[in-house]
């Protein structure tokens, strides 16, 4: 999208090339990045999911958590579809405090999200849960709906796979139903799944 006639000036081709590169790293950042949070997209969380379980070692294990921002369908009617963004975003955020830097959050779709934690058992990763739960339960200071008096929960969904135990359709499946019954059992609550003990 760029024509340059000789001679060209060294300054100005500079220049180009540093724009195509800068928007063809833009481009890529838009394929992968959810644009409400900056976590990653559906697509890339899954794709991401997918290189993680084929590199599960032996010993290895990989736990993944669904999360899902109790009643929120309430946040959007009473206080407007800006909020309800602003609830997304400072969940993504508290979120992501709570994490190592080996482990992976993406907006999996609406007011959801995945947690991929690698080298984690079923069994660490349902603390780490819980200690999310709680920190976002009770970080009000940077959520607008809990300023406005409406306490916005989150209800978790965990479940690990090992070395050739599972595949990732199945692995989010479970978490998924695990998410289901934290629902279920009233929210604002972890319930698990263990995938590898069918």
């Amino acid at each position: 999208d760029q024509f340059l006639t000789k001679p060209f000036n060294p300054v100005l081709l500079a220049a180009v090339v540093k724009t195509k590169i800068e928007r063809f790293r833009e481009t890529l950042r838009s394929t992968r990045l959810d644009g409400l949070t900056g976590l990653f997209n559906h697509t890339a969380a899954k794709s991401r999911l997918n290189s993680l379980v084929s590199q599960i070692g032996e010993h290895g294990s990989l736990t993944v958590a669904m999360i899902d921002i109790d009643h929120f369908k309430s946040v959007n009617d009473s206080y407007g579809h800006p909020d309800g963004d602003q609830v997304i975003r400072s969940r993504a955020w508290l979120l992501k405090q709570r994490l190592r830097k080996t482990d992976l959050v993406g907006r999996y779709g609406g007011e959801e999200f995945c947690v991929l934690l690698p080298d984690t058992d079923l069994e660490h990763a349902e603390q780490v849960a819980e200690r999310m739960r709680a920190y976002v339960a009770n970080s009000a200071a940077v959520n607008i709906a809990a300023l406005r008096g409406l306490n916005v929960t989150s209800s978790f969904g965990v479940s690990a796979s090992r070395f050739g135990s599972t595949t990732i359709e199945h692995l989010i499946d479970q978490a998924d139903h695990a998410l289901y019954a934290s629902k279920k059992g009233g929210r604002n609550r972890v319930s698990r799944h263990d995938a590898f003990a069918e």
